[in-house]
Formats: structure tokens, C-alpha cells, sequence
């Protein structure tokens, strides 16, 4: 029997939701060695965090101590938030998470400095997101922040899952002649 068919005489209610949860994950990147991973690595050339869990996706940074290929950025060190793996419900319909980093280095006393906001950006698998010259590194390298040769990052990602959520069809009985309703489920 159609939906249409069932619901003769009476009237059909159908509802849906769209549930939309923040949620803001701190990630902390310690590098140890900054002066042997500077002398190793090319411009270009990234070393990558190990994989941390935003919003129930799988995310990790990427960091470029020597900055990009791009000429103008090669005195930068350049980080960046890659989405690993994305959950199993994405923010947008089109597969996108949208996420919002912040990134900002932190002292020795785990105190984060004022952050860098890389705005709000819809992530696909394997897509990153971040800047190319977050700090320059004679800059960090006159700063509180490299101290025996470590310094540290810290990566505050704002991500919302948004889920859709649909119910099944509800007919709600309508005696006309007695002007009441009375569920028929």
C-alpha cells in the first residue's frame, strides 16, 4: 500500500532534526631536535604528528620547518591541520568536515601564546589546511619558545558535527464529523 493510500482520510506527520554539536580538541606537537630536523629537511619537505581524534575524525599536522618550495616562505616554518580519516558522519553533505584551526606555539610552562586562526574550511580526506609561514624561524629561534632545542605547537581544532536525523511517518486519524484527533499508530 502507497503512502498516499495509508494516509486517505487522515493526516500525515513526518518529522526530521538536524543536531549540530561543537566540539574543540586540543592537540600539542612537541619537537625535539629542531636544529638536526631544520639541517635534514628540504624546503617543501614535512614531518608529519602522529594521528589525533577532533569531532570524531582523525586528524594529524604537518609541519615544514624549512617552509614551501615558494621561494618567499623558505625562512618560515609552515604548519598545518590534515584531515586522516573522516568519521562516519561528515559536516556537510557534499563529504566536507568543517573544522577551524588555531594554531600557536607554547612556552615552557604549557601556556599557549596568542593563536593564529586559520578560519573556519571544509576538509576532505587527505586535504590540509594551515600557514605557510606561521613564524619565521629566526624569529623562534630568538623567542621564549625554543628553549634546549625544543619547541612546541599547539593546534586547537573547532569542529561541528552536524547530523540529519528523519522519523517514519506517523497517521494521526481525523474523525471530521467529531472535529478530534486521535493517534492511530
Amino acid at each position: 500500500m502507497s503512502l498516499a493510500a495509508a494516509a486517505a482520510g487522515r493526516i500525515v506527520r513526518t518529522a526530521s532534526a538536524i543536531v549540530s554539536r561543537p566540539s574543540t580538541t586540543s592537540h600539542v606537537l612537541r619537537v625535539d631536535g629542531y636544529s638536526h630536523l631544520v639541517g635534514v629537511l628540504q624546503p617543501g619537505e614535512h614531518v608529519d604528528s602522529c594521528v589525533f581524534d577532533a569531532g570524531g575524525h582523525s586528524w594529524r599536522l604537518q609541519l615544514y620547518p624549512n617552509g614551501s618550495n615558494d621561494q618567499t616562505n623558505r625562512s618560515h616554518i609552515g604548519v598545518f591541520l590534515q584531515l586522516a580519516a573522516a568519521g562516519g558522519h561528515p559536516s556537510d553533505g557534499d563529504g566536507r568536515v568543517r573544522a577551524r584551526p588555531r594554531f600557536s606555539l607554547v612556552d615552557v610552562a604549557g601556556k599557549p601564546a596568542p593563536s593564529r586562526d586559520a578560519g573556519v574550511h571544509g576538509f576532505y580526506h587527505g586535504h590540509y589546511w594551515g600557514f605557510k609561514d606561521f613564524i619565521a624561524r629566526e624569529e623562534l629561534e630568538r623567542s621564549e619558545y625554543l628553549r634546549d632545542d625544543c619547541f612546541a605547537i599547539q593546534c586547537d581544532v573547532d569542529v561541528t558535527t552536524v547530523r540529519k536525523c528523519h522519523d517514519h511517518p506517523v497517521f494521526i486519524s481525523q474523525n471530521i464529523s467529531e472535529n478530534h484527533v486521535s493517534d492511530t499508530t
